[in-house]
């Protein structure tokens, strides 16, 4: 005997046809949200359970290079020198250009350094010195393009002593700002508090300072 062929009523179907497409549009804003060739999922709204600022200086041949304000900031507007909105947050970013790096995280994860230059290079793609375009690293033999050669040595000086870690060294423990330096740059306009360390006291004391230096051989 034949089957008869089942059938489903016309109005289940545009139900599931919707619910498909409301699903698969949520999801598609949900994996742009969390994307943005960044290497952290983004966050919507910053997290501050742990919330430390460490201080970053680089100097290559003698010039001090800015570090842009809204590094890991997705759609940030920035408005004399100070990013404002944004549709996603890295754990990671900067609000100006003093060189303080926000970590603002829901997690006491061990972010480095690299990771924060990985962050600028989703941001921003490239870097502008002298005119010339060049590329967002870092790395022991490698900044921003300058390599080490047998005329230039590159050094990484962590509280005034030189440090091997290079791309490996940890943030989480080198705080700058704190409630008395606060009201001054670079903590200033900013970062104008003490350290927030999940309710408890930061056990690294503040004051840390992180400087990259490009130089030639002999200086």
């Amino acid at each position: 005997m034949r089957r008869k062929k089942r059938s489903f009523p016309w109005p289940v179907l545009l139900v599931a046809v919707l619910a498909g497409s409301i699903a698969g549009g949520f999801y598609l804003y949900e994996a742009q949200l969390s994307n943005y060739g960044f290497p952290f999922q983004c966050l919507s709204q910053e997290a501050l359970t742990f919330h430390i600022h460490p201080y970053l200086r680089i100097v290559v041949n003698g010039i001090n290079i800015t570090v842009p304000a809204g590094i890991g900031i997705a759609d940030a507007t920035v408005t004399n020198g100070i990013a404002y909105g944004g549709t996603c947050f890295e754990p990671i970013h900067t609000h100006d250009s003093s060189g303080i790096i926000h970590i603002e995280s829901p997690t006491n994860t061990n972010y480095t350094l690299g990771d924060f230059f990985k962050i600028w290079r989703a941001t921003y793609q490239t870097i502008t010195i002298n005119g010339v375009k060049h590329p967002i690293v870092f790395n022991s033999t490698d900044i921003f393009g300058f390599k080490v050669d047998k005329n230039h040595k590159l050094l990484l000086i962590v509280d005034g002593k030189e440090s091997f870690e290079y791309q490996n060294l940890v943030l989480n423990t080198l705080d700058y700002c704190n409630a008395s330096n606060g009201s001054q740059p670079p903590c200033y306009p900013t970062a104008t508090g003490d350290p927030y360390y999940a309710g408890n006291p930061y056990p690294y004391g503040t004051g840390h300072t992180i400087v990259i230096e490009y130089v030639s051989v002999g200086s």
